[in-house]
């Protein structure tokens, strides 16, 4: 009995000194494969470069202006008739002196023929007064001025003539007609109604070339001067932008410290319209700067870091930042040299001494 007692204490053992065994064996495999599986080769990866340059920094001032254009013509009836036509409509483009409408003539040209009639024998009767004081209309230049004066006068001549004329005026404006080349705007008459009912005919804008009318804080002034080139960017065209030059800078400031800057723009193919708002963006160049895309430029540990290539690694570098503009920042330091290439697109997740392939 103790015999088989032995035997199986010993069969146990055995068995047990197995185990531990087998258990220590899977132990070491199984951190061999971590150890195996926690190096990952550094991939590189694919990024773009450009070159820190040195040159002129566009430094860039941005406001909010309204387009106006640079010519504008209100045109109104100048006469009061019944409107019997009219020739135009909104978004129409129009000839300096073609005819928009025209009004009941009729009155006017009895006017007209009335006062040439009485012109007329005002004249013959001028001719009789200078004949009684021995001179002719014939040699006039002859006539003493006093005597001419006195003559115009009794015949009724100078009343007459002045008739006329404004008889001729009236009928003329019975044809009403573009007084500049431009498109027709804001159009209020309707054909078949009196013209005293409208304050205006329409309007003819000139947009060939447009006015840009923007504001600028007082302390940004020395930054403006006329002739100084403005890009123009409508509100309805974000992606289209029209080159401007600054015009006229209103020498007062306002009660909020503003100062008004006006910019004309050329607009040859009508897409600008009068009243559009717009973005305005004033250029203004500084000399002799380290310049590098604003998209290089990441924030790390609260610093602004700036990754260079350096045959396929990218190196971490710290720099100081001076002036910026939508696209483009200067650097302030030495940290960066003309010719250096930087990252600037894919840096966002690089670290340093990071493998990178050029795209």
């Amino acid at each position: 009995m103790k015999k088989y007692i032995v035997c199986i204490g010993l069969a146990a053992l055995l068995a047990g000194v197995t185990c531990s065994c087998g258990t220590a064996s899977k132990a070491e495999e199984t951190e061999e494969d971590i150890a195996k599986k926690s190096y990952v080769e550094k991939q590189a990866v694919k990024v773009s470069v450009e070159a820190v340059r040195q040159g002129a920094f566009a430094r860039e001032l941005v406001s909010n202006g309204k387009l106006m254009a640079k010519e504008k013509a209100v045109v109104p009836f100048k006469v009061q008739e019944q409107i019997i036509a009219l020739k135009v409509h909104n978004g129409q483009r129009v000839q300096q002196d073609q005819l928009l409408a025209r009004v009941e003539p009729f009155q006017y040209q009895k006017q007209l023929s009335d006062c040439n009639n009485q012109y007329e024998k005002a004249r013959i009767d001028l001719e009789d007064k200078l004949l009684g004081y021995g001179y002719s209309m014939k040699d006039s230049a002859a006539i003493p001025v006093n005597i001419l004066k006195m003559a115009r006068i009794r015949s009724g001549y100078n009343q007459a003539w002045s008739n006329l004329q404004e008889a001729q005026r009236n009928f003329a404006h019975t044809s009403v007609t573009a007084p500049i080349t431009g498109v027709i705007a804001n159009l209020e008459a309707q054909a078949n109604n009196p013209s005293s009912q409208y304050k205006k005919c329409c309007e003819v804008i000139n947009d060939a070339v447009m006015q840009v009318e923007f504001t600028v804080l007082e302390g940004e002034m020395q930054l403006i001067q006329t002739g100084q080139q403005v890009a123009v960017t409508p509100f309805a065209s974000p992606n289209t932008s029209y080159n401007g030059i600054v015009s006229a800078l209103n020498p007062s400031v306002d009660e909020h410290g503003m100062i008004t800057v006006q910019a004309e723009v050329d607009n040859p193919h009508g897409e600008l319209m009068d009243g559009m708002n717009a973005k305005v963006l004033v250029k203004n160049e500084q000399a002799a700067c380290i310049i590098i895309p604003k998209s290089a430029v990441l924030y790390r540990q609260n610093r602004k870091v700036v990754f260079v290539h350096e045959e396929g690694i990218a190196k971490w570098v710290y720099v100081e930042i001076g002036q910026e503009n939508s696209s483009e920042v200067t650097i302030s330091d030495e940290s960066l040299k003309p010719g250096q290439e930087v990252i600037v697109s894919n840096n966002l997740n690089l670290a340093h001494e990071t493998p990178v392939i050029i795209n």
